[in-house]
């Protein structure tokens, strides 16, 4: 039987979620040489504890929505576009948080940042946003 894939949803406060970001720290969190940030990453993504108990109950598919609860350079950091390139979640270029070094891919909300590069953007984007 086929999968298809399904659609995925950010919730409706994303643009929200991402001034206050850009707020926090407007640079690139890879690498600050690169100038202002124009993508909002995450690292992780995050569903509330109310979707998953409707999907127990199958009201509701929380697997294909993010819950909109985001905590900045926590569960997302800001980045420029070179180092978010990718294409369906991928990138064949080193410096992007999509190549499969650094990013696991299974599909849905199920894709994060691998440990090591997680750790390393929270930080750096934290040091970035304390430094004036």
């Amino acid at each position: 039987m086929l999968k298809y894939p399904k659609k995925f949803e950010y919730a409706s406060n994303w643009s929200r979620t991402c001034r206050r970001v850009y707020r926090l720290q407007s640079r690139c969190t890879n690498n600050p040489l690169h100038g202002r940030a124009t993508v909002v990453h995450h690292l992780h993504y995050r569903r509330s504890l109310l979707r998953r108990i409707l999907e127990i109950f199958l009201l509701h598919f929380p697997s294909t929505s993010v819950s909109g609860y985001e905590i900045p350079g926590w569960d997302c950091v800001s980045l420029c576009s070179g180092c978010h390139e990718n294409y369906y979640g991928r990138s064949s270029s080193r410096n992007s948080v999509h190549h499969p070094n650094v990013w696991v891919q299974f599909g849905g909300l199920n894709n994060h940042q691998k440990l090591i590069k997680a750790t390393e953007l929270r930080i750096k984007f934290w040091i970035l946003a304390l430094m004036p």
